[in-house]
């Protein structure tokens, strides 16, 4: 049996081993075909980003940790804007050279856009990994046990370790930026405005069916037509009478909606309307997602610290001593996860959020 078992694990590998070869020379000749100037350069750009932001962080810096954090943030988005810029222009005039390309041009073409390829899927699983690897290391001991001599104790984790969590922010800050670029200031605020205009819709119709005297009739009249238990009948009625205003409200609305968006879709074809709309909602989005990154180190850290203990036991809260314990325990490994690259260790250190939650 036991030999039937090490056969059967022989040729999952293998067909798993096989299954990889054929997909990655699928990517291969997928760039080919595709070419280079035709794909996205992404990835190209994730990697020359995250190498130019390590060196920077080799520079000493004799600042507090709020200080270094905003220089790296700036230096941050000056790189990724002139990276992804230089990108796009260098791709906008090779995809409108009229004359045919040397032979050795198109042969590079040709022969980048497979690297590219296979690059990209590289990027996408390092940057997962470079995320997933350093949280099992420091804050999941079962996982920690089981990859440790397959990964963690290999020379090559040994040496990549201290920056692969900095990967992972880095190709997620810089896909933020790009994205922020291509929806563009117009696509962006109107979402925005079509979000404030569903909330105050909504807020405005639950004002009109309940607060305004002269119009609750609307909702009493639907209760009394439905009949029944008074509760359901009453709260069945007022929230018919609060879906009819939100529609009305909504839909004028809406149309405000359309007509700007329109007014955008016009001012997008001004070339210099549309950069300096997509660098706004570059900035937008970077610091939306520098937020959201802040929110997350600022709640591990405060439990790490024994906050939620703290507000617990104000609470009054008793008999949760094991579970706040483990909360505690996962959250310091986490943390330490967080501080094991120097970026990621700027963003946690000088977290301005952290002071502003009760210890």
């Amino acid at each position: 049996m036991l030999s039937d078992l090490l056969i059967s694990s022989q040729a999952t590998t293998g067909i798993v081993i096989a299954a990889a070869c054929v997909f990655a020379v699928a990517l291969v000749l997928y760039g080919v075909f595709r070419k280079f100037n035709q794909m996205g350069w992404m990835p190209w750009q994730i990697v020359i980003i995250f190498f130019i932001m390590m060196g920077v962080e080799k520079i000493p810096m004799t600042v507090k940790d709020d200080m270094r954090l905003w220089i790296l943030g700036a230096v941050f988005l000056v790189t990724t804007g002139v990276i992804l810029g230089a990108g796009a222009l260098i791709r906008y005039r090779m995809l409108v050279r009229v004359r045919p390309a040397p032979l050795f041009f198109r042969i590079c073409n040709r022969v980048l856009g497979g690297i590219t390829a296979v690059l990209g899927l590289g990027v996408a699983v390092a940057a997962i990994a470079g995320f997933a690897l350093p949280v099992c290391a420091y804050a999941i001991p079962p996982a920690r046990d089981i990859l440790s001599s397959i990964i963690f104790e290999t020379a090559i984790w040994k040496a990549i370790s201290g920056y692969a969590l900095d990967f992972f922010l880095i190709a997620v800050l810089v896909c933020t930026v790009s994205a922020g670029y291509r929806v563009g200031f117009g696509r962006g605020l109107l979402t925005i405005l079509m979000c404030v205009f569903a909330l105050g819709s909504l807020v405005l119709a639950v004002f009109l069916a309940v607060g305004v005297p002269a119009l609750r009739g609307m909702g009493d009249g639907l209760a009394g037509a439905i009949g029944g238990n008074r509760v359901v009948a009453i709260a069945v009625g007022y929230g018919i009478s609060i879906l009819i205003w939100f529609i009305l409200i909504f839909t004028v609305l809406a149309l405000l909606g359309f007509l700007l968006h329109k007014l955008f879709r016009r001012l997008r074809y001004i070339r210099p309307l549309g950069i300096f709309g997509g660098c706004i909602m570059a900035i937008i989005f970077l610091a939306l997602m520098l937020v959201l990154a802040l929110g997350v180190d600022a709640l591990v850290s405060w439990m790490a610290e024994g906050g939620l203990r703290s507000a617990l036991s104000q609470a009054g809260v008793e008999g949760m001593e094991n579970l706040i314990s483990t909360i505690e325990e996962y959250a310091r490994g986490i943390a330490d996860a967080f501080t094991s690259s120097p970026f990621s260790r700027a963003i946690y250190l000088g977290n301005p959020i952290r002071g502003l939650l009760p210890s």
